[in-house]
């Protein structure tokens, strides 16, 4: 497909092979990217989202603050946000909301000039039923990588305890539903576009694809902003991506995401402390090479995704 460009004078449309504007004939500038000028635009991504979050999160909690002032007693550095679950959660919502809604404006508007990165190609059967059974399996791949961080040093108790803390504080208590639709549905979509959508096809269109798949993965960790998520949040990141590339459909890894979130959310914490229950449930990580597999032996072992078309 031949890139378009719009013409500044005219606002004709003119293919990638013409200098002048078939219209007007005045000189057309083919912007140039490089990989620097990419990096920037990621990294500018990940600022506006997060910056967008901090922003709302910041807004809707300021009349709560008011509204309990007398009753907040700070007894930790997280014992704060338990005044604030609900407005943390909604400002996750609304932040991720308005995240898809400024990209897909964005683009719906550039129609005719560029092609959003990003497919949404039509799902079947067998790839629901595969996105289902990897994202269960994913939970408990994030279970062993933790376990295996934590056994090589790369974690400790004080991480792992910090990292609880600050999930719990964040949570408080606020109803399952609303814990759900924030962390468990409308964040994976968000993150998903962000991740897999635009970072992805933005560092492939300067490097190799395995490493513009490693690249993503690690800065999915890193988005996260804390060590035990960004350790197995990297991992899941590359597997998702992989998803994205055997199938052309964004909606692959938002399901797995999803799943993975909403099941990990939903997880009897005392079955995994349980030794026979959490061996059980430790072997349903064999599901995620094995969707892998049935995918990639579905495609007769080839990426079926082009991200530079």
């Amino acid at each position: 497909m031949k890139k378009r460009y719009k013409c500044k004078q005219c606002y004709s449309i003119n293919i990638d092979a013409y200098d002048h504007c078939v219209s007007c004939g005045s000189s057309l500038k083919h912007p140039k990217s490089t990989l620097f000028r990419v990096v920037f635009q990621v990294f500018g991504l990940m600022a506006f989202y997060l910056g967008l979050q901090g922003f709302l999160s910041l807004l809707v909690s300021i009349p709560v603050l008011f509204k309990n002032l007398d009753s907040v007693e700070v007894i930790d550095g997280f014992a704060i946000f338990n005044h604030f679950s609900d407005a943390l959660l909604t400002s996750i919502i609304l932040s991720a909301l308005i995240f898809i809604g400024v990209i897909g404006v964005y683009y719906y508007r550039k129609r005719h000039i560029v092609r959003p990165p990003y497919r949404f190609d039509r799902l079947n059967g067998y790839q629901i039923t595969i996105s289902l059974i990897m994202g269960v399996g994913c939970v408990f791949l994030s279970q062993l990588i933790i376990s295996i961080s934590e056994s090589i040093g790369i974690l400790n108790f004080d991480n792992l305890e910090t990292y609880e803390q600050l999930i719990s504080s964040i949570i408080g208590q606020s109803p399952t539903w609303l814990i759900l639709l924030t962390i468990g549905i409308v964040a994976p979509i968000a993150e998903e576009q962000l991740f897999r959508g635009l970072i992805f096809h933005m560092f492939n269109r300067h490097m190799n694809v395995k490493i513009a798949l490693i690249v993503q993965g690690l800065l999915f960790g890193a988005f996260h902003m804390n060590l035990v998520q960004g350790v197995y949040a990297s991992v899941l990141g590359i597997v998702l991506g992989i998803t994205y590339l055997l199938t052309g459909s964004l909606w692959i890894p938002i399901i797995i995401h999803i799943v993975n979130n909403s099941v990990a959310l939903l997880l009897p914490e005392v079955w995994m402390s349980d030794p026979l229950i959490s061996i059980g449930l430790m072997s349903l990580l064999l599901l995620v090479p094995l969707g892998l597999w049935l995918l990639y032996r579905k495609n007769s072992g080839k990426y079926i995704l082009n991200l530079n078309t």
